[in-house]
């Protein structure tokens, strides 16, 4: 146990972005505008009824529930040793056949921080696989099809919000749908009260939690989106006198360390860190 987790750490420590990277712009995920891909958002996102009220009540910046959000309708999350199988596959099941194998008897998620746990699990060990895109087949790779959907694959769309809604599914959150576009995870949260819109008075100054889905360059409609991620935390640098709050997040259709037999950067699974005084339009929260 010991031996696997130094590999692990090894494996996570050298997907790290260095500080000096933290204001570049690589590669994004950026949406684009035609219908067939829009229409993810027709044929993947199927809304359950939204609880009232989660039964923590909500939370407001600063406050931590003990309890999940009946909303979320939470079922249990993948286990290491199904997911481990899953990444080193040559033949990675779809996340809705992954989801359907696991055991009944499988602990579900029952407070906040064990979910957000699962959620920076999965997502980690994704990262660590590495899972990246084929080297000539941009926005593809078994691993990243197995993510989304045939369209998805096919048709070689942008897999950013297929990352963070598949990770939040393996987590165990069972209503939220794999969804290709950003703006269909901002929909989402919307219709499920979890949108924080940091344009606005009232979410303006809210504080992400581990697990949380980051929503970039969304228009003032918040119907068309940049990019997207999730939240690990907060991180602080100082350089002289002058010190700058960052996201650090993981996300996935993003630049990795990784580079290709021809030296350019392989697309894939990364952290990064992002100002947090620029290009963040909100976040889809679990509390």
């Amino acid at each position: 146990m010991a031996k696997r987790s130094i590999i692990t750490a090894l494996l996570l420590a050298s997907f790290a972005v260095p500080v000096t990277s933290a204001g570049a712009s690589p590669r994004l995920a950026i949406e684009p505008s035609n219908p067939a891909f829009h229409d993810g958002i027709r044929t993947s996102l199927r809304l359950p009824r939204t609880a009232t009220m989660a039964i923590d009540g909500g939370t407001s910046p600063g406050q931590t529930p003990a309890t999940v959000g009946l909303d979320l309708l939470l079922g249990p999350s993948v286990p290491d040793l199904m997911l481990t199988a899953q990444l080193k596959s040559p033949k990675p099941l779809r996340t809705s056949d992954l989801m359907a194998k696991i055991a009944g008897v499988t602990a579900v998620s029952t407070s906040l921080k064990t979910l957000r746990d699962n959620v920076l699990r999965i997502a980690n060990a994704y990262m660590a696989a590495p899972t990246l895109e084929d080297i000539k087949s941009p926005n593809r790779s078994k691993l990243i099809c197995a993510l989304g959907t045939n369209d998805s694959c096919k048709q070689r769309w942008p897999w950013c919000a297929i990352f963070a809604s598949s990770m939040w599914r393996m987590a165990g959150i069972k209503a939220m749908p794999l969804l290709p576009p950003v703006s269909g995870i901002v929909a989402w949260g919307k219709a499920h009260n979890r949108w924080r819109d940091l344009s606005t008075k009232s979410d303006k100054g809210f504080t992400p939690g581990t697990g949380d889905i980051v929503a970039f360059g969304c228009n003032t409609k918040r119907n068309w989106c940049t990019h997207t991620g999730l939240v690990v935390g907060i991180e602080s640098i100082t350089t002289g006198k002058t010190t700058t709050r960052y996201l650090r997040t993981i996300e996935g259709n993003t630049s990795s360390p990784i580079k290709d037999s021809d030296g350019k950067t392989r697309e894939g699974v990364a952290t990064k860190l992002r100002p947090l005084d620029s290009w963040i339009s909100g976040y889809i929260s679990l509390s």
